[in-house]
């Protein structure tokens, strides 16, 4: 933030969008204090976009670069979306799983055969 003669000037910060092959440019800008404050909104940003593709489950790579007034990229950040499969395993059944729920130990008494 620059202050002139007593007015607080904020910088205008673009965020431009990139979407794979999608991308936008922000032709208006956002007044923020400082980068800090950019970074915060940009990280903001994509985590709100990331729940629009959510249903989508493709592999995607995100990303908003910040660009400062003069138009020079003062940061950048990235979200990547990945979906790893792993192959299904197959659980194996044994007899004592079909009987039923296994007792809780500590309610079992403990049993003595008496002559």
């Amino acid at each position: 933030m620059r202050i002139r003669r007593g007015v607080k000037f904020m910088p205008l910060y673009f965020f431009d969008f990139t979407d794979g092959e999608f991308s936008g440019r922000d032709q208006f800008g956002t007044k923020l204090p400082d980068v800090e404050a950019a970074a915060r909104e940009a990280v903001g940003a994509l985590a709100n976009i990331s729940k629009d593709v959510r249903k989508q489950y493709q592999d995607r790579v995100l990303a908003l670069n910040v660009r400062g007034q003069s138009g020079e990229t003062v940061l950048s950040v990235t979200l990547t979306l990945a979906v790893t499969r792993f192959p299904e395993r197959r659980i194996e059944c044994d007899q004592f799983a079909l009987t039923g729920p296994m007792p809780n130990p500590a309610m079992l008494s403990v049993r003595t055969n008496s002559p």
